[in-house]
């Protein structure tokens, strides 16, 4: 009986001592696995750019891959069970792990760095969900080291060869602790500089409306030059063009009562494609003015064979043509001069913005005449017709 009791028994320590060292060696290989998993993660994140043309599409699935990662290092925390043996090779890949996040931390710094430095307007979309990735980015990071922190206390405190493993065990909780105020301080900079680029704005964000107005002021601007007036079509022509010239208006008015509000929240980093295409819009202006100069005298011409209701309308569109090309010119100009004021990087620009302002001085100097001599034109129309 005493034979078999014993029997049972060493069977027993064997049976406890395989399932305690399949565990441990379970956690060993868990362990690196997080480890191999992290490096990938980590050669990802470094590999991506938006300098290279990157997309926050692809920073997306970076970040819903971290947060993957970060549900496997949770799970892992959760299994354990005490007791443990901690291994040098446990050890080591807690030291990894750590490092892992401290590179990826890095790495939200070098990207918040390269969001700053967008500058091409077809980026614009991008400028802003790139802010948005980035804090995600930097939160997610945040959360993986704190998971990665708090797994490495947990195997600490449930570890039963403390002893003999404290040197090792200090030099680790030491490591960590650097390593987490690195990251700490990295992602706080991160998520500043993001919020500060909410406040601080790039003139980036006006980019694609203004290009859309250059677009549509070009299409508008080719219409009326080829446009030709007689005694028959001038009335419905000039109605037409008035109406699109209004439009255009409307659409410059509101963007420039977009940016006075701004001017009011925020500075930002002026961008040279926002100055280019600032003198696009005034030049387009002037060929507006000029086009109506060019009507008045087409009309002026044509007045002695033109019926008193066609030519009564024409000359009411004329003055209205002449009217809003005029306040798009001075919101133009203001628009450019709101925009300057606001820049962070004046001094850096200065010389761009001399010559656009010297552009535009010239432009609406012109403007103003050819603006001018069709008013002139048509009012004398009105006098010695009648109308």
């Amino acid at each position: 009986m005493k034979t078999a009791f014993l029997t049972f028994l060493n069977r027993l320590v064997l049976l406890l001592a395989l399932i305690f060292g399949t565990a441990q060696a379970t956690l060993t290989d868990d362990l690196q696995g997080l480890v191999g998993q992290g490096n990938a993660l980590d050669a990802n994140l470094s590999a991506f750019s938006f300098e290279a043309g990157d997309n926050c599409s692809q920073l997306g699935t970076l970040n819903t891959s971290i947060e993957d990662y970060t549900q496997s290092i949770e799970a892992l925390g959760a299994q354990l069970s005490d007791p443990l043996s901690l291994t040098q090779e446990d050890l080591t890949s807690l030291e990894d792990l750590s490092a892992l996040a401290r590179s990826m931390a890095e790495e939200s710094l070098r990207l918040a760095s390269e969001v700053q430095s967008i500058d091409d307007a077809a980026d614009l979309v991008e400028y802003r969900a790139g802010l948005s990735a980035m804090l995600r980015l930097s939160d997610d990071i945040g959360t993986m080291a704190d998971r990665i922190l708090e797994m490495a206390d947990r195997i600490l405190l449930m570890a039963d060869n403390i002893g003999s493993m404290a040197d090792k065990i200090v030099y680790t909780i030491t490591l960590q602790s650097a390593n987490m105020a690195f990251i700490e301080g990295a992602l706080l900079d991160t998520q500043e500089n993001m919020v500060r680029l909410n406040a601080s704005l790039s003139s980036i964000v006006y980019n694609l409306t203004l290009g859309q107005l250059v677009s549509n002021g070009n299409v508008l601007a080719s219409d009326m030059n080829t446009t030709v007036l007689d005694e028959t079509n001038m009335a419905g022509e000039l109605a037409r063009l008035e109406a699109e010239v209004a439009t255009m208006e409307a659409s410059l008015v509101g963007f420039f009562a977009l940016i006075n509000t701004d001017s009011g929240e925020a500075s930002h980093y002026l961008n040279g494609d926002t100055l280019t295409y600032l003198t696009d819009l005034s030049e387009i202006n002037l060929a507006l003015a000029q086009g109506v100069e060019r009507f008045a005298l087409s009309i002026n011409q044509t007045a002695p064979l033109t019926q008193t209701p066609v030519l009564s309308d024409a000359t009411d569109a004329m003055l209205q043509l002449a009217h809003d090309i005029k306040v798009m010119g001075d919101r133009i100009t203001e628009m450019s001069a709101r925009i300057a004021v606001m820049a962070d990087n004046i001094g850096l620009m200065s010389g761009r913005i001399v010559e656009v302002q010297g552009i535009m001085n010239d432009d609406t100097a012109l403007s103003a005449a050819s603006l001018g001599a069709s008013q002139r034109i048509i009012v004398d129309v009105i006098g010695t017709y009648g109308l």
